[in-house]
């Protein structure tokens, strides 16, 4: 039969027309032309417009075919031949058809049997095999063949490519009872596997969907499956008819269904076996049956020759296919139950419709099975990679003709029962399931469904390992597992938010995190962008105010934490603040995510950058400097979010360390700050963590959550006071006393940068430390066992002083380099000296009032000064 047209070659032994091509339609067999060869045909094979015939003098004929005039589909603008013979092929004869050795079979010159695989064909003489190239073989008419294979001494019944493996393996089965299979890609001996039975061996078939699957049609009424992963003394598995006293005489596996098997016999019966024991369906013929031939053009349809030239169509129906259904389920009403007698039937959309019809999750077994009913697998590859044929064991005594292999104990039989187990039930290996999903919207439905009942059952199942000590102990990849699915649970939680539980998300989050930081946000970050995406659908499918406790583990510890504060505020002179419960920080964290979702999401990708940058590692001030150009850059995105949303105190896009609620990312980016010697950004930014909540003022004792967001109620606050207290303002200080003794001595001796730098500090700090309250602490203890008490703030008077003088210093500086005789460009060079100083501090007085306050008025005062010098 055709692949890929509803089109069969019938031949005949006759004299006569002997060749006749029949169109399959629906519901008939239609003969569309008939024709004489000129030699009676033995064996028939059709490939593509390529017609292969075997006659009786040991010769194939190859005959070109024009299918589309033949159907019907176009027709022809000139008269032609509608059968063209292209070349003739001449395999190797025995020297004598007379006389035959005692105990052997008769010579024959008939060709028995021709098979393609692809440009490649086979014919079979004797216990002969010779391969041809069809291409080449039609240019030159006739030639050599490419291979010539002795498989047997006795003749041979059947020589078949396998599908699988292109034009390299090929079965044969002889009347001396023997099944071997020839590896074509062997040096010298090609025969890689056989088996020897009781009686001759009439047909062989390989599976279309398993590829290690042979199917012999034995004499003796027997049909053996073996597997060639095995070199086993009886087949994996026999099937025969109990009351039958037929002969086998043609085997074809079913191309829908891995456990069907279709057996034509002598007492003129058909019948298709499953091979769990029961026949699906049985049909007789007039007389012997010939051949079976099974196709895929519509359903599931076997062809049947008989002897007499009687061909029948059996199409199997759904009713028929049901009875042979392999169920896991008791009881035929259950969704399990119906949904599988469905699927054996192919009928993918009544599946569906059963799948659909009952909720999912309540029952873990059913859940399981569903999933398997429809898991899609893929294709079974021929390669060394997934199977090989069993290595040779030399022996004494053998002839080099003998291949014999060791034997197996069972090994097939234990194989072809797991095999079936796992093939046959469900959907075969390679079936178009996309395709019936992009038929049927309820099968995409019932798909998707599945799919997020196997993925919930599975994150459940690893969750629960995760938390088992046994796992604990053993050091278990459960993570590598969650981990490898979060691109599924962001497709899954995109399609609809309400399938997995966002507790069973956090969960997750929370196995993937300890062991792969970035992998474990990356996800977060993807169900947040998900959830976002469904809060603002109309109506609404979710509230990203649901996900507090997964944004509470990926920003983890947040400033609302107690754990977030490795210090615990030993010597601070301030109230104290009372540990929150991870039910109050959710609160916070909710509260954050119903005013504005945007600014919490944002701050987990902050968390990425900041993570990434940390695990790249390098030199330290590198980190630092990424660290620290990453908070500003979120900094900015926060301020320009918060415009549109309400104002939440605990975020602001003020300064970076009131944009997020991560006590990491806030810890990191207050920490680089110190080797770059950005004091001034330091104490600008942590003075937001001492300023005292209006509503309650210094009152001991309160609790996160009733302070109404103000940073310094959180316990991070304690850690970053310390700091500044014992660190920072010490440093800073030292950093003044040093530039003010240096302009003391020699003013002119000091970079031009220094001064710029220095005065910028001050006046940052003059200028921007609005609300700073002033918190005290003991600072470690000195060498002699003195303890000397701290403070976070510098006295105003103290930056006052040392503006005034380094300011002067700079400008008795910048007026020596104007006045340089020697120098040509002398007032343009004090110019840039200047300039970028100007900028900085014009950037710094915009929008500021001098009314009433003198730092901003000696900043502006300061400002003229400059200006003449870079203006000139």
């Amino acid at each position: 039969m055709s692949e890929d047209q509803p089109l069969l070659a019938v031949g005949s032994g006759s004299h006569e027309t002997n060749m006749f091509f029949v169109q399959s339609l629906d519901d008939q067999l239609d003969v569309k032309a008939s024709f004489a060869s000129k030699f009676p045909i033995y064996s028939l094979a059709l490939h593509g417009n390529l017609l292969l015939a075997g006659t009786d003098r040991s010769t194939s004929v190859l005959y070109r075919v024009d299918r589309a005039r033949l159907l019907g589909y176009t027709e022809a603008e000139e008269d032609g031949p509608l059968v063209r013979c292209v070349g003739t092929f001449k395999s190797k004869a025995a020297r004598s058809v007379d006389v035959a050795a005692p105990g052997s079979h008769a010579p024959t010159r008939r060709v028995a049997c021709v098979d393609f695989a692809g440009d490649a064909f086979l014919a079979c003489v004797g216990g002969v095999v010779s391969v041809w190239d069809a291409a080449h073989g039609q240019q030159q008419q006739q030639q050599q063949p490419m291979r010539v294979e002795r498989v047997s001494a006795q003749p041979l019944t059947r020589a078949v490519w396998s599908p699988h493996s292109g034009a390299n393996l090929i079965a044969a089965t002889g009347v001396d009872g023997g099944a071997a299979v020839v590896d074509l890609r062997r040096r010298g001996r090609a025969v890689a596997w056989r088996v020897s039975t009781a009686a001759c061996a009439n047909d062989a078939a390989w599976s279309p969907l398993v590829p290690y699957w042979l199917a012999t049609a034995g004499e003796d009424g027997a049909v053996r499956v073996w597997d060639l992963r095995y070199a086993a003394t009886s087949p994996a598995l026999t099937v025969r008819h109990a009351t039958s006293a037929g002969v086998p005489r043609r085997v074809a596996w079913s191309p829908t269904h891995v456990d069907l098997l279709s057996v034509g016999t002598s007492d003129r019966a058909w019948r298709l076996h499953s091979l769990h024991g029961s026949v699906v369906a049985e049909c007789r013929a007039a007389d012997d049956v010939g051949a079976v031939v099974a196709a895929c053009a519509k359903g599931s349809t076997f062809y049947t020759l008989s002897a007499c030239g009687d061909l029948f169509a059996h199409r199997l129906t759904s009713q028929a296919l049901s009875h042979a259904a392999v169920h896991r389920s008791e009881g035929g009403e259950s969704a399990l139950q119906m949904a599988e007698t469905a699927v054996y039937a192919r009928d993918i959309r009544a599946a569906a419709d059963a799948v659909l019809s009952q909720p999912l999750g309540s029952d873990a077994a059913t859940t399981r099975a569903l999933c398997d009913l429809f898991a899609a697998k893929p294709r079974l590859a021929a390669t060394a990679a997934e199977w090989t044929l069993p290595a040779a064991v030399p022996r004494a005594g053998l002839t080099e003709s003998v291949v014999e292999l060791e034997p197996t104990d069972g090994a097939a039989q234990r194989a072809m029962a797991a095999d079936l187990t796992r093939l046959g039930y469900g959907l075969p290996p390679d079936f178009p399931l996309d395709a019936a999903a992009a038929r049927h919207p309820a099968v995409l439905q019932a798909l998707e469904r599945l799919n997020t009942a196997s993925l919930q059952s599975t994150l459940d199942e690893l969750v629960a390992q995760s938390e088992s000590t046994a796992e604990a102990s053993s050091g278990s990849s459960s993570w590598k597992a969650a981990a490898d699915r979060a691109q599924q649970i962001i497709q899954c939680v995109t399609s609809d938010p309400t399938l997995l539980d966002a507790r069973l998300l956090r969960a997750v989050v929370k196995l993937i995190l300890p062991h792969d930081c970035i992998a474990g946000l990356t996800l977060g970050l993807g169900i947040c962008q998900a959830y976002l995406a469904h809060q603002r659908q109309d109506p609404p499918l979710v509230s990203c105010g649901d996900l507090d406790g997964l944004v509470h583990v990926l920003l983890f510890p947040t400033v609302f934490d107690a754990d977030s504060a490795n210090d615990q505020g030993a010597g601070m002179t301030t109230r104290t603040v009372g540990a929150p419960d991870a039910h109050t920080v959710r609160q916070r964290i909710r509260e954050c995510l119903d005013a504005c979702p945007d600014v919490v999401f944002e701050m987990v990708r902050l968390e990425i950058s900041i993570q990434d940058a940390v695990l790249k590692g390098g030199e330290q001030a590198h980190v630092a400097e990424a660290i620290v150009q990453t908070m500003k850059e979120h900094a900015r995105t926060v301020g320009q979010l918060l415009v549109s949303s309400p104002s939440v105190v605990q975020i602001s896009g003020m300064y970076p360390t009131l944009t997020t609620i991560s006590a990491s990312a806030v810890r990191l980016y207050l920490n680089s700050l110190v080797p770059m010697r950005a004091y001034d950004e330091y104490l600008v930014n942590s003075q937001w963590w001492r300023v005292a909540p209006p509503a309650h003022g210094l009152e001991e004792g309160r609790v996160v959550g009733n302070d109404m967001g103000w940073p310094s109620s959180y316990p991070l606050a304690r850690m970053i006071n310390r700091q500044t207290a014992t660190l920072v303002v010490p440093r800073f200080a030292r950093q003044l006393d040093v530039v003010r003794v240096a302009v003391a001595k020699e003013p002119l001796s000091l970079e031009p940068r220094l001064y710029r730098d220095t005065l910028l500090k001050i006046a940052r700090i003059n200028m921007l430390m609005r609300c700073d309250q002033a918190l005290t602490f003991a600072a470690p203890p000195s060498a002699d066992g003195t303890t000397k008490m701290v403070t976070t703030s510098i006295a105003e008077s103290l930056l006052v002083e040392a503006f005034d003088e380094v300011g002067n210093a700079f400008l008795m500086l910048l007026e020596a380099l104007a006045r340089h005789a020697s120098h040509r460009d002398a007032h343009k060079r004090a110019a840039a000296e200047a300039l970028p100083l100007v900028e900085s501090l014009a950037k710094l007085l915009e929008g500021q009032s001098t009314a009433g306050r003198g730092h901003v008025a000696l900043v502006a005062k300061y400002l003229r000064k400059l200006e003449h010098y870079a203006n000139s």
